[in-house]
């Protein structure tokens, strides 16, 4: 899809072609990938506070090494950006990981059964995720943050076709585990 008659990953790399000149010509990558890259961040960790914090490591981090950023034909700086937020949580991991329970993602208009309902659909969507392998989980969760298979074969440094691979098992293993009724 383009927009303004230019691809967007063209336009991603215009802008940081600007930005290594004038760094406040990065504010428009900012906008553009804060949100997503948050939201990613928040289902991982289920705390608002380290998922702010971590999405503020990742634009210092992109700021500080736009320079080593190298458009290439198949990468994207979207790709790029989601890689530095991945490396940065994988050290948060290590660091410390606590127990963390899902996230609430509620709307405050269900009544207090369905809000019941949700929470335990949840919760065995979560407890299920945590049973897959660390690839594959990570997979769901980087489609569910919208990238692409080409996207998060990038990330992976593997090939699109190993990423469609594991995301079948994973959403295969995901099915049987969810019909088991795996608890939190």
């Amino acid at each position: 899809m383009q927009h303004n008659g230019i691809e967007p990953a063209r336009e991603d790399d215009a802008i940081v072609a600007a930005a290594c000149v004038h760094p406040e010509a990065f504010a428009p990558l900012y906008e553009k990938y804060s949100v997503p890259v948050y939201r990613w961040f928040y289902r991982e960790t289920g705390h608002a506070d380290v998922a702010a914090d971590l999405t503020a490591q990742v634009f210092v981090q992109a700021l500080q090494h736009l320079h080593r950023y190298q458009p290439q034909r198949q990468a994207s700086f979207r790709s790029w950006l989601y890689a530095i937020a991945r490396n940065l949580l994988r050290d948060q991991w290590r660091r410390y990981r606590p127990f963390v329970s899902p996230p609430e993602m509620i709307d405050s208009s269900p009544g207090p059964e369905e809000i019941a309902v949700h929470r335990s659909e949840m919760d065995a969507l979560r407890a299920a995720l945590d049973l897959l392998p660390e690839r594959q989980r990570e997979i769901v969760e980087l489609r569910l943050s919208g990238l692409s298979m080409r996207e998060i074969a990038e990330i992976q440094g593997t090939s699109e076709d190993a990423v469609k691979t594991a995301q079948s098992r994973a959403f295969k293993t995901l099915r049987t585990h969810l019909r088991e009724g795996v608890t939190p």
